[in-house]
């Protein structure tokens, strides 16, 4: 009788049942969101763990077919334009990806240039690791200097022993078995590919010949060659194919790149002037003929190559000349000489007066 008053609520106290409640709403709610909380910390993590697996796992589940494509990591590309390929190519699945994996392996620098046959289905790792050592690409080198002719390719190549070189001879002579590089803004019409063929360090499949070297030597022609300032042909009253011609003359006449622009100089002075070019390199070219002294019956050759008999240029390129050599014919050097002679040791002496050309001559000759 006298504890009535407990089942009375006390001012401002709700009543047990809604207390009640709250507590479950409330007990409810925490239980969802660490429920969310939960499966989004599990959902981090194996995505984490697949990133991972990708780049570290010695198996992979394959989702889809099988390939394997040939890629070609071309001397002077980065890691950012080789990650480019790959994943273009569909070896891998993220550029980002492989640039980050070598850059924490520090490999930046030392992914092998090579044609390579790569799997799609390689991990990241394994791709790194193969272009870090070379693996995979089956690939040799070859490696053609500036200012060489065709012939004296062929013997590097038969010394070499992977490509004939009478069959890089051949090829040469036929241009129409070749899609041909512009030389400036159009192509040429050529007998010869004669100074069209890019000297360059090349990497060819096993099985390759000279087909393949000298398409890629012509690919790599109007590559390297673009950006040189063909427009100055006109000024120079010559054809972009002359200005190949001149560069070939001037890259097998000057031992010094410092000298190629003044030995230009001579011949388009010599050529307003309406004089024989006189170049003994011409007479070789015809003789095929690089060693040795040239002999009075040799300077006598009749072959449209003898510029010290017929005036102008010859009909084409007696070399293969790099960019430097082109781009210092198309901007020879502003003198007035119509002369040059070398002494024994190479070096060149360049003037505008007979006399003492023959003076030079004279003296050179002695010694």
């Amino acid at each position: 009788m006298n504890d009535w008053y407990r089942d009375i609520p006390r001012v401002g106290e709700p009543p047990k049942r809604r207390r009640s409640s709250l507590r479950r709403w409330l007990l409810r709610f925490v239980v969802v969101v660490g429920f969310f909380a939960f499966v989004t910390g599990v959902a981090v993590f194996v995505l984490r763990g697949a990133e991972w697996l990708q780049a570290h796992s010695t198996t992979t589940t394959v989702t889809q077919a099988v390939t394997t494509v040939q890629v070609q990591i071309t001397p002077g590309m980065t890691a950012t334009q080789i990650a480019r390929l790959l994943e273009e190519k569909g070896v891998i699945a993220s550029a980002s990806q492989f640039i980050e994996l070598v850059k924490s392996r520090q490999s930046e620098n030392k992914l092998q240039p090579g044609t390579y046959r790569l799997r799609t289905d390689l991990t990241l790792i394994a791709v790194v690791e193969k272009l870090e050592t070379g693996e995979g690409s089956s690939t040799f080198r070859v490696t053609i200097p500036e200012g060489l002719t065709v012939s004296q390719v062929a013997a590097l190549l038969d010394k070499d022993g992977k490509i004939p070189g009478k069959d890089y001879v051949t090829l040469s002579k036929d241009p129409s078995k070749f899609v041909l590089p512009k030389v400036g803004s159009s192509v040429p019409e050529v007998t010869t590919l004669e100074g069209l063929l890019f000297p360059d360090t090349y990497y060819l499949l096993q099985g390759d010949g000279a087909t393949q070297l000298i398409g890629a030597q012509l690919v790599a022609f109007e590559k390297k060659t673009g950006v040189l300032p063909w427009s100055k042909a006109e000024a120079l009253g010559r054809t972009p194919y002359e200005i190949v011609i001149v560069a070939s003359l001037a890259e097998k006449e000057a031992v010094a790149t410092e000298d190629r622009a003044k030995v230009a100089a001579v011949i388009y002075n010599r050529l307003k002037e309406n004089m024989t070019l006189g170049l003994d390199v011409t007479v070789r070219y015809a003789l095929d003929k690089w060693t040795g002294e040239l002999t009075a019956e040799d300077l006598k050759v009749d072959s449209p190559y003898n510029t010290r008999v017929h005036k102008g240029l010859p009909p084409s390129p007696i070399a293969n000349p790099g960019v430097d050599t082109l781009r210092a014919a198309l901007e020879p050097a502003d003198v007035d000489y119509l002369y040059f002679i070398a002494n024994k040791e190479g070096k060149l002496f360049f003037t505008a007066d007979y006399q003492e050309f023959l003076r030079w001559k004279k003296e050179f000759q002695a010694q």
